[in-house]
């Protein structure tokens, strides 16, 4: 990650952590007060966004680090260990809201739950702040590439979602069935849970570079430029932002040195002018075989090879 795309991320993530905080504070503040556990649990959830931010910090600080002969690919990977910090964070929230509901299931509290309409006003203000930052940040994300805001922005999605639930909980609350908190409580600890294995998955292909491109969108691109015959043996690893590419290319067996060369770079440059996000492609350069055509060369009128 180079220190221009750095500072970007850093002053989304400057931005969305006082708003989340402002969110967290609002919804686990009125949650006490009412005694309401469905509205506590979504200012916990909303909390760990605050905290994520801080993670983030810190990762894409060390991401924008550059390569040194200890780490020749960069530090790229530290972002990515960033964002499988937030889906840690919501498993733990899981886990925490669900036993929170099983203690209410097996030892009911003395003090009810009690809400008025402030809860609306409360959960809808912080609604319309979360819708907000979800969409701000999953924009910023696929604009500078970042894992982290993508996966940040998917964490506060879950935080919509869980926010509308909790509004439905508290209207049947006022309707008379304060029961419905705790089964409410069980069923966003259910869908953070989703929301962390979803992140978690998504950041773990990335270290276990899962393929990044499809291997026929790199051929695509590759068989169009001049004196190129074939291609094989394409991969693709990497984040968004920072795919490396490698593959091998047959191309016109009477090239000398100076033309191959000339022909490999043009199908690096094909790759990372067509295909977004590729910071950098390693061409293995073979000759074609004696009755394989090729595209033409400029310099030539035929495709014979």
């Amino acid at each position: 990650m180079d220190e221009t795309r750095a500072r970007a991320v850093r002053r989304v993530l400057l931005g969305t952590l006082a708003l989340n905080a402002v969110v967290a504070g609002s919804k686990i503040a009125y949650g006490h007060y009412s005694n309401a556990l469905s509205i506590q649990a979504d200012g916990f959830h909303s909390l760990t966004d605050s905290t994520n931010n801080l993670v983030g910090l810190s990762g894409v600080y060390l991401a924008s680090r550059p390569a040194d002969s200890g780490h020749p690919y960069g530090h790229q990977k530290f972002e990515i260990l960033a964002a499988g910090a937030v889906g840690l964070s919501l498993l733990a929230m899981a886990f925490d809201v669900l036993r929170s509901a099983y203690q209410r299931f097996t030892h009911p509290v003395s003090n009810p739950t009690h809400t008025s309409a402030l809860a609306f006003i409360v959960l809808t203000a912080t609604l319309a702040v979360n819708l907000f930052v979800a969409q701000y940040e999953r924009r910023r994300g696929e604009e500078l590439s970042s894992p982290f805001l993508l996966s940040d922005a998917t964490h506060t999605r879950s935080d919509v979602l869980v926010t509308l639930g909790v509004l439905v909980t508290v209207a049947l609350v006022q309707l008379g069935h304060p029961e419905l908190d705790a089964i409410t409580a069980v069923g966003i600890g259910g869908f953070i849970a989703w929301a962390g294995i979803g992140v978690l998955r998504t950041n773990l292909s990335y270290l276990a570079d899962a393929a990044a491109i499809d291997a026929n969108e790199v051929a695509r691109v590759v068989l169009k430029v001049p004196g190129v015959a074939s291609t094989h043996k394409i991969r693709t690893r990497g984040p968004p932002g920072a795919i490396h590419v490698d593959l091998h290319i047959q191309i016109a067996r009477h090239l000398d040195v100076t033309r191959a060369h000339r022909v490999t770079h043009w199908v690096i440059e094909a790759i990372k002018a067509e295909l977004p996000g590729v910071a950098d492609v390693l061409v293995h350069t073979e000759p074609a075989r004696p009755d394989q055509s090729y595209n033409p060369l400029p310099d030539e009128p035929s495709t014979d090879g």
